[in-house]
């Protein structure tokens, strides 16, 4: 039998970012947009950019006047730590939410509940609809993520904590990788060392591929032993207080040759030229088209495999997504993008480094660049 308990209000004085009264006051303003009662956020990332929860299970209910946050009882005593205490907040301990939802009928005066539709499988859906009857159930698009774009001074002061970490990780690594060792080898100790420094995990998974198997867009760390004159990429990444990017690099052991010289400053041309061009407000197909265009005409169109770069923050990967794929990904003032094209040739090498930038009412500023040559280990 699933757990329940009363609902408990949060009565202590509020002590959390400002910051989230803002965002919350725009979540009500959509209330009205969709003719509904209360907002279901679900996706995780959204709940701890609403709430601070960091754990796996919970739902977050906007009301007009109102706050229910539900989640199971292994999260009892870490919801004491963590949630925000905002004003008018509810908490509930359930194994079964939505049946607690119909059954309970916490929700007053609501008849209607958006949902975060593209962050929630249609079957899900649908059996949520079914068991809280009579109640609708609203799909509803972009109802957060449009709004963790930008990022706040503490969420900006988080991502440049995650990026030293990461920065130093690098640097310690250039002394660390040697002939022989294999790419798991390089990726267990990126990982190590960034958690010794101060990481809570990792934004996505570790991508280390080495020699010819660098031309791989995403792959596995392998046994693969890393040998003389093999380049490496290393894709890794630091989180602090749930925010932090990945970081591109490109290493060589040993001695590049003209071509490879060639592909890593066309690749750091590209990303000047991102630089330049970048403006709040501007839609990221155009700043996708323009490195494309720019890898064609030196010959390379063939050689850049995916989409220039995006947001980053909660995820990894997050919008705008900076792609000739999308019409309206549209780039907002202080977000924070990274600008990740890369080159491969298939079967030999490939090289991909990331420049992450703030975008500012007058371009882009620049976060964490990546060497201006590559490193030579």
């Amino acid at each position: 039998m699933a757990k329940k308990t009363a609902p408990r209000k949060v009565t202590d004085e509020p002590d959390y970012p400002k910051i989230i009264n803002r965002r919350l006051d725009q979540l009500r303003f959509s209330l009205e947009d969709h003719k509904v009662e209360a907002i279901a956020v679900s996706f995780l990332p959204n709940i701890r950019y609403l709430t601070n929860f960091s754990g796996s299970n919970a739902i977050f209910f906007i009301l007009e006047d109102e706050l229910h946050f539900i989640t199971d009882d292994s999260y009892e005593e870490q919801i004491k730590e963590e949630l925000y205490q905002l004003p008018n907040l509810h908490f509930h301990i359930t194994r079964s939410p939505w049946e607690y939802i119909a059954k309970k009928k916490v929700l007053k005066g609501v008849q209607s509940i958006a949902f975060e539709a593209d962050k929630m499988p249609y079957s899900e859906a649908v059996a949520i609809r079914n068991v809280i009857r009579p109640l609708k159930f609203k799909p509803a698009e972009n109802l957060v993520t449009r709004f963790t774009q930008p990022k706040d001074p503490d969420e900006l002061n988080f991502i440049k904590k995650s990026i030293e970490i990461s920065r130093g990780v690098y640097e310690y690594m250039l002394g660390f990788i040697k002939p022989g060792m294999s790419e798991k080898d390089i990726s267990n100790e990126l990982c190590y060392q960034c958690r010794k420094n101060g990481s809570e995990g990792e934004p996505s998974d570790i991508i280390v591929v080495s020699g010819e198997r660098s031309s791989l867009v995403n792959g596995n760390p392998t046994d693969r032993k890393i040998k003389k004159n093999d380049l490496i990429i290393m894709d890794f990444g630091s989180k602090v207080n749930g925010f932090g990017p990945d970081i591109s690099r490109t290493v060589s052991i040993g001695k590049i040759n003209k071509e490879q010289k060639l592909m890593y400053d066309l690749i750091r041309k590209a990303q000047q030229i991102v630089l330049k061009e970048v403006r709040p407000g501007m839609n990221g197909k155009y700043l996708d088209s323009v490195v494309r265009n720019f890898f064609k005409k030196e010959g390379y169109g063939d050689s850049f495999k995916h989409t220039v770069g995006h947001g980053v923050g909660l995820r990894a990967v997050e919008n705008p997504v900076i792609s000739y794929e999308l019409d309206d990904q549209i780039v907002p003032e202080d977000c924070v993008i990274s600008i990740e094209p890369g080159l491969y040739i298939q079967g030999k090498f490939g090289i991909r480094m990331d420049e992450l930038i703030l975008i500012t009412v007058s371009g882009g500023s620049v976060l964490s660049a990546p060497p201006d040559e590559i490193d030579v280990i």
